[in-house]
């Protein structure tokens, strides 16, 4: 899949939630939200994680995050006065909510993605800041920032190693065996996708494995495909199989 076509398959899945945006500007194949918890002067991490994108909606910019863990994803408005700093590994900004201000850091497990997002959003704020003031005040009707429905307990930051969920994992080998040479009806043996996890049959019929509902296979397969290590081992498996077929002795 090309960067447009897979461009254009991101912005139909973003307006089936949000008729209004209209363009992506960039995205990070995955993020995790962090709330800072002034008191203690550490991080939580919140409920939400996914793809993220920087999107033009019919009244401004969005910050918007397709959340694997909750049917609702979150969003934040992009204004002139939205504060950033990039700081390593997160790039945090504030918010206010019920008259208190609030700190928030986006984390990047890919800290180029982090650059990269950081600087477009900088172009963004530079446009609107330049921009009349009058020309501002339509831009602020926008949605407000959808709440993080869960908090859950002080965590260092995570590293690479941890941070792929379990829906990544189960999207990977939910994907992989409808490839694999028994379900096209192939006789080939080897590796199903090499370096991508995938449940074994005696763990998912324990049921201790994790069971993703049609959305949230959905949202973990479009981070999947953004990675292009990913779509590597799937291209290479599919001319695996198809070879395979390919010298398959007719019957």
């Amino acid at each position: 899949m090309n960067e447009m076509a897979r461009k254009q398959a991101n912005l139909r899945l973003l307006q089936r939630s949000d008729k209004g945006i209209a363009d992506i500007l960039g995205s990070a194949t995955h993020v995790v939200l962090y709330n800072f918890q002034q008191s203690s002067g550490s991080w939580q991490k919140s409920n939400v994680e996914g793809s993220l994108f920087l999107a033009v909606r019919q009244a401004g910019y969005v910050l918007l995050i397709l959340n694997r863990n909750s049917p609702e994803n979150y969003q934040v408005a992009v204004s002139r006065d939205f504060q950033l700093q990039n700081k390593d590994p997160y790039l945090i900004f504030k918010q206010e909510e019920s008259g208190q201000t609030v700190i928030r850091g986006i984390w990047f497990p890919n800290s180029q993605e982090r650059i990269t997002v950081n600087n477009m959003l900088n172009q963004v704020l530079a446009q609107l800041r330049s921009a009349p003031a009058a020309a501002q005040q339509q831009q602020q009707v926008q949605q407000p920032a959808q709440p993080v429905q869960q908090v859950q307990p002080t965590a260092p930051a995570p590293t690479a190693a941890t941070a792929s969920p379990d829906n990544a994992a189960v999207a990977a080998a939910t994907l992989g065996a409808l490839l694999s040479p028994e379900a096209l009806g192939t006789n080939t043996n080897g590796a199903l996708l090499n370096g991508v996890p995938a449940s074994s049959p005696t763990r998912q019929a324990s049921g201790t494995g994790p069971t993703l509902d049609k959305k949230s296979l959905q949202l973990a397969l479009l981070s999947l495909i953004q990675d292009e290590r990913f779509l590597d081992l799937l291209h290479a498996q599919y001319l695996k199989v198809a070879h395979a077929r390919a010298h398959k002795p007719s019957k």
